[in-house]
């Protein structure tokens, strides 16, 4: 049909006759998704990235941000980021945190003090504000006008996080933050602080287990680290090349993968996880002897629920390596001499005294006094009773926060 928009178009394939409506905006998420999504961020950095959009949608703003305050590069500044492009988080840390009118007044005023809930309209007026070069070299640019924000930690507490602060901002054509606003983000603030100061523990302890570990991966023997729940935490770089030996691999029973269910090693560490005792042990013959040492990281303890089993460290020494390294706790915990200590591992072997100053090349007389001194440090008469008293060594001590 002439003059007609679809002439010239096939049946059946018309365009509307209207625009399609626009997509509705997400819906507001509620309180309960809110927490759900601050407590689910604790212990991984990336998932705080998120937990900002969750909040910024809970606020309306339209950008997000977790600043460390101070001078740095990006990932000293900004620990995460929502909807801030990589290019103004790095012109902030670069330069205009210096510049930042709102920081800087809320600094004059000595009101960053953790727990501070600040809108910025109060701090700056607006006229004050748009005529800052803060405002019409960056801000303006993102677009960003109205802020709202709290101090997570002023740096007063060494325990928790360092300088930092949680923003929100909306654009230039959107309405200021309201009282409302305030009143929520002041409800939810014990919250938003309690999460991310659990992240910020986490995290920590995280680094200093892997230094711990770390540390562990320089032995020369076999540490294996045994959780109350009987379950495996950690085995060193030494015992996991113990496992892949041949000749010790059917020994350790499944560890350090599994804790063995039955046998020697098991009995073992069960005792030592129960306060019953426990020691050391001779595993194999010859070739493929093995001395294994249980210590209790801490005593059980009784609940209403019965009694809990103790975390064990597990070492595990090829003798003929004579590591004293492994043996250092134990030496420490009862005072031994170094010479006193290089005994233990020949008698954890019962061996004669005899066949000890042969191996060791010294006098009968000297291990007849240096087994004297041990029996006499550790209040034992007896071989057995010394490698029975091991499991009962005072738990190491952590240091805590």
């Amino acid at each position: 049909m002439a003059g007609s928009a679809y002439t010239d178009l096939e049946e059946g394939h018309k365009a509307p006759d209207t625009m399609p409506p626009p997509a509705a905006a997400p819906p507001r998420p509620s309180q309960d998704e809110v927490l759900h999504s601050l407590y689910g961020a604790v212990g991984l950095d990336e998932a705080w990235t998120d937990t900002l959009r969750v909040l910024a949608g809970y606020f309306d703003a339209s950008i997000g941000l977790l600043v460390v305050a101070g001078e740095g590069q990006r990932d000293q500044s900004f620990y995460a980021a929502w909807n801030h492009t990589e290019a103004a988080a790095r012109a902030y840390s670069d330069h205009w945190w210096r510049h930042d009118v709102i920081l800087q007044t809320a600094l004059e005023k000595d009101l960053f003090v953790r727990g501070m809930i600040i809108r910025g309209s109060d701090l700056v007026p607006p006229e004050e504000l748009r005529r800052s070069a803060f405002y019409q070299q960056y801000l303006s640019t993102l677009p960003a006008e109205h802020f709202m924000g709290c101090v997570m930690s002023d740096g007063r507490d060494e325990a928790l996080a360092p300088p930092m602060h949680l923003s929100f901002f909306r654009p230039p054509d959107a309405p200021d933050f309201s009282d409302a606003n305030l009143s929520d983000l002041a409800a939810l603030y014990p919250h938003i602080h309690r999460a991310f100061n659990l992240h910020w523990q986490l995290r920590s302890t995280r680094e200093q287990v892997g230094l711990f570990h770390q540390g562990l991966d320089g032995f020369d023997f076999g540490v294996v680290i045994i959780d109350s729940a009987n379950r495996v935490r950690h085995a060193n770089t030494a015992a996991r090349q113990l496992a892949g030996d041949p000749l010790h691999a059917a020994l350790l029973e499944g560890l350090p993968r599994v804790v063995p269910g039955a046998g020697a090693l098991a009995q073992l560490l069960k005792t030592c996880a129960l306060g019953q005792g426990g020691g050391a042990i001779s595993l194999g013959q010859d070739d493929s002897r093995l001395l294994a040492l249980a210590l209790p990281l801490a005593a059980p303890k009784a609940t209403s629920a019965g009694r809990t089993r103790a975390s064990v460290v597990l070492m595990l020494i090829d003798p003929r390596k004579r590591s004293y390294a492994a043996l250092d706790y134990v030496m420490r915990a009862f005072k031994l001499s170094r010479a006193e200590a290089r005994l233990l591992p020949l008698l954890f072997e019962n061996r004669t005294p005899a066949e000890m100053a042969q191996l060791l090349d010294v006098k009968i007389a000297t291990v007849r006094t240096q087994l004297s001194a041990i029996f006499a440090k550790t209040g034992t008469t007896r071989q057995q009773e010394l490698i029975r008293l091991l499991g009962s060594v005072p738990p190491v001590q952590r240091f805590r926060h």
